[in-house]
């Protein structure tokens, strides 16, 4: 799960992940357009998280 990957990397934490996910569910966006939304991650290192 992206969320995971990102906090095993160090990029967000468990609250700012709880946060993005209920936005996620009543907005319906994905998850790493959310995160980035909010300045918690940028697309690359979304990318990265994704990519391994």
């Amino acid at each position: 799960m992206l969320g995971d990957k990102l906090i095993s990397k160090g990029v967000i934490n468990q609250s700012q992940l709880d946060e993005c996910l209920k936005e996620q569910q009543s907005s319906g966006k994905k998850l790493g357009e959310v995160i980035i939304a909010k300045g918690y991650a940028t697309q690359a290192q979304i990318d990265a998280a994704l990519a391994g």
